[in-house]
C-alpha cells in the first residue's frame, strides 16, 4: 500500500490533505539513496521485533478464526502477514548502506531467502487463482440445466490473470497501471489484491441468484456478530500490515497516515450533512430502480433483507461499526492516498458484489461521497459517517 521510498519505522507522515514527500510522488530509490544523511536512521532489530510481533498475532489471530468456524479472518490474517513481510523487505531496502541488512536477515541467494521472496510472490497470485478456479467449477456445475458458462470462461480466464501476476515484469506492469512512483514489494502486492478485486463483479453478478438462493435456503445468516467481528480485526490486520505498522512507523505515525487522527468541532457538521446526504442518494436512487428496472430493485431488495432483515438492534449497531470501521479504515484510510477517490470507490463497489449492477453502481456513487469526505476531513469522519448510514439502513431494511 506504501512505496519503498517512504520513511521507515515512526517517521513524520503528513496531515490528511497534505502532500506525503515520500508516497505517491514518484521519487525513486536511487533518489533517495543520493542522499543517505537526509533519510532517517534504520533500526533493523525494530523491523525484526516487528516482524517477530506480526508473526505472533498472524498465528493467533488465524487459528482462533479456524476455531470458530470464520475461515474468511483466517484468509485476511495471511494477507496481512504478506503485507507485513513485504513492508519489512521494502524498509529495509530504502537505501544502499542498508542492504546489508536485507543480506544478513533476508538473504537474496540463500535457500530461506528464496523461498520467502517466492512465497510472498506467490501468495496472492497462487490464491487467487484458485479461488478463481473453485468459483469457475461453481459456475459449470451450480445449475446442471442452464450452466453459466460465460461466468465460468470469465473465472478461468481470471484465474490465468491471476497465476500471469506471478510474473515479476507483468506485476510491475499492473502496479504502474495503478500507482504513480516507484514499484516496491507492497506495492506490488497491493496491486495484485485490486486486480483480483475488479475481476470478481463481472461473474458474482452473473451467480448472485443463484448465490442468494442457497444462502436462503441453508438458513445461513449473512450478518451474524461472529462473522462481523472477524471480517472487521481481518480488515484491519490488513490495513495496519498495508502501511508498515511495526516495521516501518510506529503507532502514532501508522494512526496519521492512516487518517485516524482527531475530528475537529467542525467535522461534526461534516457527520450531519454526509449521513443526509448518503440517505438520500440513496433513496432516491432505489427510487429510480424500483421504477425503471423492477426486477432488479427487487433481486437487491432480497440481498438487503437477507443481510439485514429483522436483525436485532444490538447486531444492526455492530455491523454499522463494523462495515464502517473496517471498510474505511483498509480503503479510504491505508489505499485511497495510493489509488485516488475514484479508483477506491470502484474497489468499494466491486466488493459489493452480492448486490446488482445498479446496486453497485449505487455502493460506487457512495464510495465517491465518503472518498471525499475523507479527503477534506479525515478516515475518522468517514467512520463515523459509514457507520451512523449503516445502522440507519440495517433498522430500516423493513420498513
Amino acid at each position: 500500500m506504501d512505496d519503498p521510498t517512504q520513511a521507515p519505522c515512526g517517521s513524520p507522515t503528513p496531515a490528511p490533505g497534505e502532500r506525503d514527500p515520500g508516497g505517491g510522488d514518484g521519487a525513486s530509490l536511487t533518489a533517495a539513496a543520493a542522499a543517505p544523511g537526509d533519510a532517517p536512521a534504520l533500526d533493523a532489530a525494530a523491523i525484526q521485533h516487528g516482524l517477530l510481533a506480526w508473526l505472533g498475532m498472524i498465528t493467533a489471530g488465524g487459528i482462533a478464526c479456524l476455531l470458530l468456524d470464520h475461515p474468511e479472518g483466517g484468509v485476511f490474517f495471511a494477507a496481512a502477514g504478506a503485507f507485513a513481510l513485504a513492508q519489512a523487505t521494502d524498509a529495509a531496502a530504502v537505501l544502499d548502506r542498508y542492504r546489508a541488512f536485507v543480506r544478513e536477515q533476508l538473504p537474496g541467494r540463500s535457500l530461506h531467502g528464496v523461498l520467502f521472496r517466492a512465497a510472498v510472490r506467490a501468495l496472492v497470485p497462487v490464491s487467487g487463482a484458485a479461488f478463481y478456479a473453485m468459483f469457475a467449477a461453481y459456475a459449470w456445475t451450480g445449475d446442471a440445466a442452464h450452466p453459466h458458462r460465460f461466468a465460468a470462461y470469465w473465472c478461468a480466464g481470471a484465474a490465468l490473470i491471476s497465476l500471469a501476476l506471478v510474473v515479476r515484469p507483468l506485476a510491475d506492469a499492473a502496479t504502474r497501471a495503478l500507482f504513480r512512483g516507484a514499484v516496491g514489494r507492497t506495492r506490488r502486492l497491493t496491486a495484485r489484491l485490486v486486480v483480483l478485486g475488479l475481476l470478481l463483479p463481472v461473474p458474482a453478478s452473473i451467480l448472485s441468484p443463484l448465490l442468494i438462493a442457497s444462502a436462503t435456503a441453508s438458513g445461513t445468516a449473512l450478518a451474524d456478530p461472529g462473522t462481523l467481528v472477524a471480517q472487521l480485526i481481518g480488515e484491519l490486520a490488513i490495513a495496519f500490515a498495508g502501511v508498515g505498522w511495526l516495521v516501518r512507523r510506529g503507532g502514532r505515525a501508522t494512526l496519521q497516515r492512516l487518517g485516524l487522527t482527531a475530528m475537529r468541532p467542525a467535522y461534526w457538521i461534516v457527520v450531519v450533512v454526509g449521513v443526509g446526504a448518503l440517505v438520500g442518494l440513496n433513496s432516491g436512487t432505489e427510487w429510480l430502480e424500483h421504477h425503471v428496472f423492477p426486477a432488479l430493485w427487487q433481486r437487491d431488495r432480497d440481498v438487503t433483507l437477507l443481510i439485514a432483515g429483522n436483525l436485532p438492534v444490538a447486531t444492526s449497531l455492530l455491523l454499522g461499526l463494523c462495515a464502517g470501521l473496517g471498510e474505511e479504515v483498509s480503503l479510504r484510510g491505508a489505499l485511497q492516498p495510493r489509488l485516488g477517490v475514484v479508483l477506491c470507490a470502484v474497489l468499494f463497489a466491486s466488493a459489493h458484489v452480492q448486490y446488482t449492477w445498479f446496486g453497485m453502481a449505487t455502493i460506487g456513487l457512495l464510495g465517491l461521497a465518503l472518498g471525499g469526505i475523507r479527503a477534506r476531513t479525515n478516515t475518522t469522519t468517514a467512520i463515523v459517517v459509514h457507520a451512523l448510514y449503516d445502522v440507519y439502513a440495517a433498522l430500516t431494511a423493513n420498513t
